[in-house]
């Protein structure tokens, strides 16, 4: 989805953890170029120029790097906070930086960097500190952290800002010292230089029900209490609205994980992906309950105009080599899937509030499906799933473009075209070193100002959501390592255009030099 549609398009994953040994295989993937061409060959003509490390920092952070104009941009961790940390793009040195809240908002969004430009200028938006209530919102020049002029500065607590259109909007509540006035929709308005309240007309119906965003114009919300609704509109007008259930299958919640996202390049066509919450265990007595593995994820395909399901493919696996729903990997008219065809996850109670997960004999597909018809164009055996899972304890996941995805098939991992599903060994399609992704250690971040009580039932402090860390990991192995990947890995990953490609790695920010990188 276009930056402007990315208003919130991140999983939740807040039972999913259920599901941890059928998430089989490494973590996020990565990059995604623009087009499907065939499985690119390394080799000698090509060139295997080792690229240039061009700067480092040495900061924990918890955002992917954004590259705007002469600047790098980030969030970090910060002992119990985090900050905005700005650094110079051509040597890393530190441009400003300012205190924010919130490693994740109230729905497990990991953090992330968000830019408006205006009036030839490039602005941030966060939830920033202010001593003596929760928070402040704040729109800072990405140039040098100056904040923009407003005519009102408020205590705020509420979600951090995204992008809405060539503005910033948030939702929340204005804070007076410990009192709060009613939740709020609010917008940034340039030309009064302010944040306004959203009129009703301009809220989406399913956030005037109480939901969440789930993505530009998809709103999840409850329908007396216990049926939860999925509606999608267009400027805040309601164009369809469908019990989420009856989307996907019964069982199947937000509260488990979810995923939206469309087809590259054709908005038209909305992808989700939903996990079951298997309330009939949690939420009830039962000691034991059985599920098969194809009925515990399904995935989409929804006419954005109707609402009308196209296609859906039940049991969609939340990990395989390099495909996975949470970067879901469409590319021109081809999404690529795996999905479990056999098996079964028993669940046992042991103790209050404790259980057993068990797992018996998965099998997986892959699968290259018309985005728009849902017609098979082609489908693979993988290797034993368990065996897989075991193999890569630890390894990270390969930023890997979706026209080409790495797939772990019977004969070992290969690159697919996910077009015509035309198979390479990898070492014709990878660099022996390659980039990848891992996760982050969790932290225990403040969302509101050091030194505030707790606002209501939420609580000051709570679990981060970080985006996953970007590294290098040997080919095949997919283990971390120090090696330098070739400017070609870069591309292939990509990054088809930048001079200077910036990595937000565990150990910080890492600037790799790609132009005149054989010099």
């Amino acid at each position: 989805m276009s930056s402007n549609r990315n208003a919130h398009l991140h999983s939740v994953g807040v039972t999913v953890i259920v599901l941890a040994v059928l998430i089989l295989g490494h973590g996020l993937a990565g990059c995604t170029p623009t087009t499907a061409e065939p499985v690119p060959k390394v080799s000698e003509e090509r060139g295997e120029v080792p690229a240039k490390i061009a700067w480092k920092s040495d900061e924990v952070l918890v955002s992917d790097v954004q590259v705007s104009g002469d600047v790098a941009i980030a969030y970090r961790r910060q002992g119990p906070q985090t900050e905005v940390i700005a650094r110079n793009l051509k040597n890393g040195k530190q441009l400003w930086k300012d205190e924010a809240l919130g490693a994740s908002d109230f729905r497990g969004i990991a953090p992330d960097i968000k830019i408006v430009e205006h009036e030839g200028k490039n602005y941030v938006a966060y939830l920033g500190t202010k001593t003596g209530t929760y928070g402040q919102l704040k729109i800072a020049d990405v140039s040098n952290g100056k904040q923009y002029a407003s005519k009102e500065n408020f205590g705020y607590w509420g979600e951090r800002p995204y992008i809405c259109g060539k503005t910033f909007c948030t939702e929340g509540a204005k804070a007076r010292k410990e009192k709060f006035s009613e939740y709020q929709y609010l917008k940034f308005d340039w030309s009064k230089k302010q944040w306004t309240e959203k009129t009703t007309n301009q809220i989406e119906y399913g956030l005037q029900q109480g939901g969440s965003r789930l993505g530009e114009g998809l709103i999840a919300y409850w329908y007396d209490s216990d049926r939860e609704m999925l509606s999608y509109s267009n400027d805040a007008q309601t164009v369809w609205k469908r019990p989420y259930e009856q989307v996907f299958a019964k069982g199947i919640s937000t509260t488990s994980g979810w995923k939206w996202d469309t087809v590259e390049d054709n908005e038209d066509i909305l992808l989700g992906y939903g996990s079951h919450a298997k309330y009939d265990f949690f939420d009830t007595d039962k000691k034991k309950a059985v599920y098969r593995a194809e009925d515990l994820s399904k995935f989409v395909a929804l006419d954005a105009n109707t609402g009308r399901t196209l296609w859906q493919q039940k049991g969609v696996a939340t990990s395989c080599g390099s495909v996975m729903p949470w970067k879901i990997s469409a590319t021109g008219d081809t999404v690529v899937l795996c999905y479990y065809d056999g098996g079964k996850q028993t669940l046992t109670t042991t103790r209050k509030d404790h259980y057993r997960t068990k797992t018996d004999d998965l099998t997986w597909k892959a699968v290259g499906i018309d985005s728009k018809t849902g017609k098979r164009k082609w489908e693979y055996r993988l290797s034993d799933p368990l065996e897989h899972s075991k193999t890569n304890e630890g390894a990270g996941t390969p930023l890997q473009n979706t026209a080409t995805p790495i797939l772990p098939l019977d004969e070992g991992e290969q690159v697919v075209n996910n077009s015509d599903g035309s198979i390479a060994p990898l070492e014709n399609a990878v660099g022996a070193n390659v980039l990848c992704t891992v996760e982050r250690d969790p932290y225990y971040i403040y969302s509101a100002t050091l030194g505030t009580k707790t606002p209501g039932t939420h609580k000051a402090s709570r679990d981060s959501y970080f985006t996953d860390a970007q590294t290098v990991c040997k080919r095949g192995s997919w283990k971390p390592t120090d090696a330098i990947p070739n400017v070609e890995e870069f591309r292939r990953a990509g990054f088809t255009h930048e001079d200077v490609v910036v990595l937000s790695q565990v150990e910080g920010m890492v600037a790799y030099r790609l132009s005149g990188a054989s010099q």
